[in-house]
């Protein structure tokens, strides 16, 4: 029996901006054979477009929160507050979430997988459109796969080959980054220099996903290149802020693009297709401005962070990205403590219920920046100028400062880490206020080992205590349903560590 494949895809010019050729704002269903589908162009678009809808729901609230709980800054509440424990996925709840992201990542996938197989046989593309298109999706399927893999360690690799197979057995954290490096160089290879849209990858979105990977895999040299690259393009630079809220010009509502954008989610606020984290950092007594509320009434969020944490108690408050994420919005003594605060990066003063059109900002100009500081050092064994550069570009925008001319008295010296130990505690640093409340941190602090010093030291800040983090939080809970539909896993001995079916 021939596989049938049904999908239905909004598609819509305010979601996928495009510099000279936008769709129409139209929602196209397509029900209709894998065998006769993606022959065209404009299918191959709708192939591209179809795991980036999914990919919307995968990388949402649930996402975001549960990595910045991680943090030695941040602290939960509500269903989240077992984090509190560092105890791994305990609460039946959170547990279902997880389950919700992994599902989604793989659906993504799914549709990636379908789209890769038929495309090879496409009679109305060019040789070289069919490769682009099947480069975009073989980016998207990576970069999801490096999203399981990060997360939840050695996954099911499911692929074009066994697209109709159910059960497929775990593969090892080896062979998963094995799949990813071999995809992205083929997305290198093939991917158009420039994004068709702005919601789809180019070059140097595939240079920086697969440096990063390098980075997790110990592939110093070949992360340098990569990050190095995209550096030295000139494609993309800081945007330049005087005041806190100047990021907004990064980071906020309705906004179309930027010059640190490399690989964003787009969201739209005429399909509803938005963005739902927002309502998980909002509340509604507290105004980021006069008259401008938070997220319009929501009442609801999970986590915060306390200004009596050492991150936050040591940030110099002239140095504008405390400002942006927690300066101006402390709740007082008359709502949940004098010393909480919470995380406002994003905002959108019009948005409605848990939906705000805030674009979900997986990859930064300044991620490539991160990896090409540490990739040089690790390269030559110590600190270099071109590391610590990178370090002062991103200090100098964040003090309102041209990033881009050097000034003495803002400046890290190289003199003063000059080993790589205290160049890592430097990177860190400088990491953690960059990339506050993106979700990146966690990763960041677990390859680098640092994680149990930095949360177990800094997580406490009332009585001082250490935290002790559980083996099983480092990875989160393989859904029991991946077990019960994929007999080629076991339960027994594919379960991440600590877990069973009874938690």
């Amino acid at each position: 029996m021939k596989t049938k494949l049904l999908l239905s895809i909004l598609v819509c010019s305010s979601i996928f901006w495009a510099c000279d050729d936008c769709l129409d704002e139209t929602e196209y269903t397509y029900s209709m054979s894998s065998e006769t589908f993606y022959n065209t162009s404009d299918e191959a678009n709708a192939a591209v477009l179809a795991p980036l809808n999914i990919m919307r729901s995968a990388y949402n609230a649930n996402y975001f929160a549960t990595l910045e709980i991680n943090t030695e800054y941040c602290y939960p509440k509500g269903v989240y507050q077992t984090y509190r424990q560092y105890n791994g996925f305990v609460n039946a709840t959170h547990i279902t979430r997880s389950a919700s992201n992994w599902a989604n990542l793989y659906k993504a996938i799914m549709y990636c997988n379908t789209a890769i197989e038929k495309l090879p046989e496409a009679t109305e593309m060019t040789e070289s459109e069919i490769k682009s298109y099947l480069a975009e999706l073989r980016f998207l399927r990576a970069f999801n796969y490096f999203t399981l893999v990060k997360y939840w360690g050695g996954v099911p690799l499911k692929t074009e080959k066994n697209i109709a197979t159910w059960d497929v057995p775990k593969s090892s954290k080896e062979e998963v980054y094995a799949f990813i490096i071999e995809d992205l160089k083929y997305a290198l290879e093939n991917c158009p220099d420039k994004a068709r849209y702005l919601a789809t990858p180019c070059k140097h979105a595939v240079r920086v996903c697969l440096a990063d990977v390098y980075m997790h895999t110990g592939n110093y040299a070949e992360a340098k290149t990569l990050a190095g690259e995209v550096v030295n393009s000139e494609a993309y630079s800081l945007v330049q802020v005087k005041t806190s809220r100047d990021f907004d010009n990064v980071f906020g509502a309705d906004l179309t693009t930027s010059t640190e954008e490399v690989f964003y989610i787009k969201t739209s606020r005429t399909d509803s297709k938005t963005w739902d984290y927002l309502s998980y950092t909002a509340h509604p007594k507290y105004e980021i401005e006069p008259g401008k509320l938070m997220l319009n009434g929501n009442g609801y969020y999970t986590h915060y962070t306390d200004l009596r944490n050492h991150i936050i108690a040591s940030w110099d408050t002239n140095d504008l990205r405390y400002g942006l994420n927690v300066g101006f919005y402390v709740f007082g003594a008359d709502a949940y403590g004098e010393y909480t605060c919470l995380l406002t990066k994003y905002w959108d003063p019009n948005a409605q219920g848990s939906k705000a059109n805030v674009s979900i900002p997986l990859i930064r100009y300044p991620d490539a920046m991160f990896i090409y500081a540490e990739a040089t050092a690790r390269v030559a064994g110590a600190p270099t100028n071109e590391s610590i550069e990178m370090l002062n570009q991103l200090r100098r925008r964040a003090y309102g400062y041209d990033p881009k001319v050097p000034n003495a008295e803002l400046d890290y010296k190289l003199s003063d880490y000059s080993t790589m130990d205290s160049f890592i505690d430097l990177l860190i640093k400088e990491e953690t206020y960059e990339h506050f409340n993106e979700g990146k941190h966690w990763d960041f602090i677990v390859r680098l080992g640092k994680a149990q010093e930095l949360v177990g030291k800094y997580y406490n800040v009332t009585d001082g205590s250490w935290t002790e983090i559980q083996e099983r939080h480092y990875l989160w809970k393989i859904p029991d349903s991946e077990f019960n539909y994929n007999k080629a896993m076991d339960q027994a001995k594919d379960q991440n560590p600590g877990y069973t079916s009874a938690d």
